[in-house]
């Protein structure tokens, strides 16, 4: 009987410190708080989301000595193998749906290039295995489906990248500042949103080549895999929302 009464209590949110479902609670997707912009319906998907993901990239970078192409031929195979590689980083980071089919995010990314490397000189580029980490934001546009699929595009020119370790980082002492990079399109991501909205998944649905270009004047076409969580922070819809106020 007791327990029975703890878990009613528990439900109702009437216990301090439980979960407060009695408290107005409930997925912003699902939101559309304030009047809404005259035109064509929202897509549903509005808040802050937290997100963990993992990534590989094959690069082709080609080669300027000798004088190689870089990319991908038809078949989606380095134009010139002896000088690609791959590497792989995981991230962290915040995405925050406007609620208007647009939004942006802020994260983190740890990367690691492991053998074989390109190399060794006169081949360029030549370098060895490294690791190194960075931080990068870029805006996207997103739609929503009716059946619980969403998809966010990249808008072009929006992406920024800046080491803040490794090789491309003052940890160098070749470097005076730490290198920055642009992306052109990162690919399409498309996912699912979870029946209550708290979750949501992505990653790419095919193999598209992008292209890297860092300050130091590298571009290397790449292809990569991403994969992504994304986890409702109700807190953080609250803070961003006041801040839009202000």
């Amino acid at each position: 009987m007791q327990r029975a009464l703890m878990i009613a209590l528990l439900v109702a949110g009437m216990i301090p410190g439980t979960c407060a479902f009695a408290q107005p609670f409930g997925p912003p997707w699902r939101q559309q708080p304030g009047p809404q912009p005259p035109g064509p319906p929202q897509p549903g998907l509005q808040g802050v989301y937290g997100f963990t993901g993992t990534a590989a990239c094959l690069v082709a970078p080609g080669s300027s000595n000798p004088v190689e192409p870089s990319g991908f031929d038809g078949a989606l195979q380095p134009i010139y193998p002896t000088s690609s590689f791959s590497n792989s980083f995981a991230v962290e980071g915040i995405r925050i749906f406007h609620g208007d089919g647009t939004g942006v995010v802020n994260g983190t990314s740890v990367a690691i290039t492991v053998r074989p490397t390109p190399g060794p000189p006169p081949l360029v580029p030549s370098f060895p295995p490294s690791a190194g980490s960075s931080n990068f934001s870029y805006n996207f546009t997103y739609t929503v489906d009716g059946n619980g699929n969403w998809t966010a595009t990249m808008v072009p020119g929006s992406y920024s990248e800046t080491f803040v370790t490794g090789p491309r980082s003052t940890e160098n002492s070749a470097n005076t500042s730490n290198q920055t990079a642009t992306i052109d399109a990162i690919p399409p991501l498309s996912g699912f949103i979870s029946q209550d909205g708290q979750t949501l998944t992505g990653a790419h649905l095919a193999p598209i080549v992008e292209t890297i270009t860092f300050s130091n004047g590298d571009v290397w076409p790449r292809i990569c895999h991403r994969s992504r969580v994304y986890i409702n922070l109700w807190n953080g819809y609250q803070q961003h929302q006041q801040q839009q106020q202000h």
